[in-house]
Order: C-alpha cells, then sequence, then structure tokens
C-alpha cells in the first residue's frame, strides 16, 4: 500500500516506467468509481495486471498534441490524466481537445490532488491550441459530474450509449471553454 503526502509535489509526463503504477491506479479507482454503477463481476476482474500491456503499449507511443500526464507527491504517482485531440464525429475541428480519462488513486479523492491535475490538463491543451475541451462521463456517476461542474465545465446536452463489460450505459459529455480563466476554489 502506497501512502501519500500532504502536498503535491508536481505534474509530469508520464514515462513508460510508470505504466506498472497506472496499471495499478487504472484498476483500482475503477473498482472504486464505478461500484454499484458497473457490473460486479466485471470490476473484479480488473487487475494492474489487465491494464499493463495497454499502459506500456500506450506509453510507448503518444500522439503529437496528447499527453499523459502525472500527479506525483513526496512518495509515487497519485493519478493520471490523458488528454489530446477529440474525435466525436461533430467536434472534429483542430481546435476541439478532449480529457479521454482521468483517475486518482482512492485514498487521495477529496485531497485536492484531482483539482491540481485538471488544471494541468487544462493548461497543457491551452499550450497546445486547443480552444476548448470536451469529456465523456457516465450519467449516473454523481461525484465525477459535481467534480467537473465546480471546475467550471457544463453539460452540451449530448448523450451516448456504450457498453462497458455486460452492462449498457449513458455518457453524457462535458465541455470547458479554455478561452475562460479556470475556476481556482473548488475543494475536490
Amino acid at each position: 500500500m502506497v501512502t501519500y503526502a500532504r502536498a503535491v509535489e508536481h505534474i509530469r509526463d508520464a514515462g513508460p516506467a510508470d505504466a506498472e503504477r497506472l496499471a495499478e491506479i487504472h484498476a483500482i479507482s475503477w473498482k472504486a468509481a464505478y461500484r454499484g454503477l458497473l457490473g460486479d463481476a466485471f470490476l473484479d476482474e480488473l487487475t494492474p495486471t489487465s491494464r499493463l500491456d495497454w499502459w506500456i503499449s500506450r506509453l510507448s507511443r503518444v500522439p503529437p498534441r496528447w499527453a499523459v500526464l502525472v500527479v506525483v507527491d513526496e512518495v509515487a504517482v497519485a493519478g493520471f490524466v490523458t488528454i489530446g485531440h477529440c474525435d466525436d464525429d461533430d467536434r472534429r475541428v483542430p481546435a476541439a481537445g478532449e480529457l479521454f480519462a482521468m483517475y486518482l488513486d482512492p485514498v487521495c479523492w477529496g485531497r485536492g490532488f484531482g483539482r491540481t491535475l485538471l488544471l494541468a490538463a487544462e493548461a497543457r491543451l491551452r499550450a497546445d491550441a486547443y480552444d476548448d475541451v470536451s469529456l465523456w462521463v457516465l450519467a449516473e456517476n454523481v461525484r465525477a459530474r459535481r467534480f467537473y461542474e465546480l471546475g467550471g465545465w457544463r453539460a452540451d446536452g449530448s448523450r451516448r450509449r456504450m457498453l462497458i463489460g455486460s452492462d449498457a450505459v449513458t455518457a453524457v459529455r462535458y465541455i470547458r471553454d479554455l478561452r475562460q480563466r479556470p475556476a481556482t476554489s473548488v475543494d475536490c
């Protein structure tokens, strides 16, 4: 078990050496965040080992204007975010970015790591010349939706049905105008 210091030390780009830790965070955060939203059998099968090959592949070839950022405290990587160019049919323009995934080790929830990571992702997208950014979140994931709304993100009315494991779920799209000043007084 990893113990975390209170303060966030820094944000950095992930590298191949982070694959094992990111696979671990990916698995444990899904189990904590999606229990009750997705089937137990599917979540119980998620392990760091089942995610490791995906992370090794992803970190060995990050495309231009894409990034995998990690938040690191004094001890270990506490979470990650993946960002890049939006691939939604109605948003395929050069200035449209997307936040594909953001997950923290559940022991870090509510301690400011997520907020720091989200602000860093938005800053990177701005630096990469994106004017706005979208993300998809499960409609029933109230905790995540509140987090993004407190950060200035707004649902745009778009919905999509998706199959995760054997569960058909609905996701809603959120948009953030990156030309607006970021929210800074959010306790997440």
